[in-house]
């Protein structure tokens, strides 16, 4: 409460009872004020404080699983109960728990032999950490570089059986040193598309050497990085000299076979004198990690049970993983101060300058920090199917990544479209913080909000845009325009004020994604599906989160909460399968679908459609 002073002449003619009374008054009714007043106590520099916290090389990158992040839960959650926010997660604490994949190992089982001749592990060949735990004797096929594009009208398996044996193929691609090569364009040279590659062929294994083109044979780096799903096939990294003497046997060059293929395009695949031994352990490590959840209650007790979301990911790639954008940087710090500290960060202020307001919102709000966005939106994923509020009472999610570096005045607000009332509010409230809005109706995207999206709520997201440092351990505090970043907090401050001071209820409106970004759809390959991947790995398929409206997968009958299992008769084991097998077909094909509903198994045909 702030000071006042009285006159003289009221201390005098008002008695001590009174004037007691008067002040308890003074307590017992907050004084209010409009939102547009309470925005001036954001603070650049305490939010920069705690971006430089979050970002520090203590946290060591905030990676999922590792202690670090459960020490920015504890920080998140000790910010939330100074203020006095309801803890809104398991068993009355501030955390909600689930389990993530967070890394894969190679077990004792491991092993590889051609011709009985038994390999070092980690020295000859390492197993990739995307392979499945198997064990399998067979015959071994040299298939080139391991790649089937139809498209180029160009397949190294074309000629030869790779079904019941182990395949032998190159890395990279053909061309690869020319400017003007057909498959710079393409996916096709990934360790995961030739592995899936090989198990759609019916291989019961996968080596990789590395082609002339490239000396270093270093095994175990260069796979460090790679997915830890497991894609349900043996797959090897292995050095070149062990297998040079079966192709000798079969008086065969590698090298001249090589320049054979990236001369003429043409396959020089065959089958080799030889058997293959081929055992892959995988130690996959499950940990537990938290949503850091608290809420402030609506002051309308006929609202209060009403709600509005406010998220931001709190985690981070720790000391770099697959996705980090600086390979040769792995082992470093990400700091991501940008990506995604800055909204935490933002999630705190605009939580501490809530709860100094509260009593102006008739609705309930709900504070999230995520964990397990940078591995596939799981948290927020995990929350949308969990949720510890009622979805179904939520008018809205406003969802912060990456608001730390306003540039030119600029900010991106995707979801505009998935409510009639946005663009227009957004535009009145912008007055205040002096913005360059640039808009999407879409509620899709790659951060968390889509996960609330599919639920068919109102969302909006806040991105301030990408920049060079995004996924790299160059992503740092020292870069953060906090000044930027509180204008940003001004206008969602605002917005949720709206949203939650105001009694009408928002209408959800469904957005056609755009067809080149449509999540589940081959990554901008291939033809229109239609379908959201779920990106929980505790499944065998592929879980729809969503069906795009008046898409190919809505048009066949499929829906949200479908798993699918099966593709044009090949099955689907997860996300990469379907990608794989989507890549490969053209708008107009017919396809046969599999997937279980209740249990029950459901199959239709669905016609492809151009993207557009």
């Amino acid at each position: 409460m702030e000071k006042r002073h009285y006159p003289a002449a009221v201390m005098t003619t008002v008695s001590a009872a009174v004037f007691t009374l008067y002040l308890h008054s003074l307590i017992a009714v907050p004084k209010t004020h409009p939102a547009s007043d309470a925005i001036r106590d954001l603070s650049a520099s305490r939010y920069l404080e705690q971006v430089k916290y979050l970002a520090s090389d203590e946290m060591k990158g905030r990676g999922d699983g590792s202690p670090e992040l459960d020490k920015a839960a504890d920080y998140i959650a000790a910010q939330f109960r100074l203020w006095g926010l309801r803890p809104m997660g398991d068993n009355n604490s501030y955390f909600q728990h689930f389990e993530i994949t967070t890394g894969a190992q190679a077990g004792p089982k491991t092993e590889l032999q051609v011709n009985g001749t038994n390999l070092k592990i980690n020295e000859d060949f390492v197993p990739i950490p995307f392979s499945n735990s198997a064990e399998f004797d067979g015959l071994l096929v040299f298939a080139g570089y391991g790649i089937t594009a139809p498209e180029l009208h160009y397949d190294d398996y074309q000629g030869i059986d790779a079904n019941g044996k182990v395949v032998l193929v190159l890395r990279h691609q053909p061309r690869e040193t020319q400017d003007r090569s057909p498959f710079n364009s393409a996916q096709h040279n990934t360790f995961i598309n030739k592995a899936i590659n090989a198990k759609q062929h019916g291989a019961r294994g996968i080596i990789f050497i590395t082609d002339f083109n490239h000396e270093d044979e270093e095994v175990g780096r260069t796979t460090r990085g790679t997915d830890t799903d497991d894609l349900g096939i043996p797959a090897v990294h292995a050095k070149r000299a062990p297998w040079l003497k079966p192709l000798a046997d079969a008086s065969k060059d590698l090298a001249a076979i090589q320049r054979k293929i990236d001369t003429d395009l043409q396959p020089q695949s065959f089958e080799l004198p030889a058997r293959v031994h081929i055992a892959t352990e995988i130690v996959r490590s499950r940990k537990t990690v938290k949503n850091v959840v608290a809420a402030i209650t609506g002051s309308d007790p006929g609202l209060e049970n009403e709600w509005v979301i406010v998220g931001a990911h709190y985690d981070h790639l720790g000391l770099g993983d697959r996705n980090s954008l600086a390979p040769s940087q792995l082992g470093q710090i990400h700091h991501g101060a940008d990506d995604n500290a800055s909204g935490t960060a933002g999630v705190l202020e605009l939580s501490r300058l809530a709860a100094m307001n509260k009593h102006e919102w008739k609705r309930s709000v709900l504070f999230i920090t995520f964990a397990g966005e940078e591995t596939g939106l799981l948290g927020s994923s995990y929350f949308a199917n969990h949720p510890t509020i009622s979805l179904k009472n939520t008018m809205a999610m406003l969802n912060m990544d990456m608001i730390g570096r306003v540039n030119n005045d600029r900010l991106f607000i995707g979801g505009v479209g998935t409510s009639p009332n946005f663009r227009s509010w957004l535009e009145d409230l912008n007055n205040s913080a002096g913005l360059h809005l640039d808009y999407s109706d879409s509620g899709y995207g790659a951060s968390d909000h889509m996960s609330f999206n599919a639920k068919k709520l109102p969302v909006l997201f806040f991105f301030s845009g990408l920049h060079t440092d995004y996924h790299k351990p160059t992503d740092t505090s020292d870069k953060i325009n906090a000044g930027g970043a509180i204008r940003v907090l001004s206008l969602v401050y605002l917005t949720l004020d709206r949203i939650a001071g105001d009694t009408g209820r928002l209408e959800y409106v469904e957005v056609q994604q755009p067809r080149p970004a449509a999540a589940g759809s081959g990554g901008g390959y291939g033809p229109y599906f239609g379908s959201v991947p779920d990106f929980r790995d505790d499944l065998k398929g592929v879980l729809f989160a969503d069906v795009q409206n008046n898409s190919p997968a809505a048009k066949a009958g499929l829906k949200q909460g479908d798993l699918l299992v099966e593709f044009d008769g090949k099955p689907i084991e997860n996300l990469y399968d379907f990608t794989y097998a989507l890549r490969s077909k053209k708008p107009g094909d017919v396809v046969s679908v599999v997937v279980k509903r209740n249990s029950q198994d459901i199959k239709v045909s669905v016609t492809l459609e151009a993207r557009r």
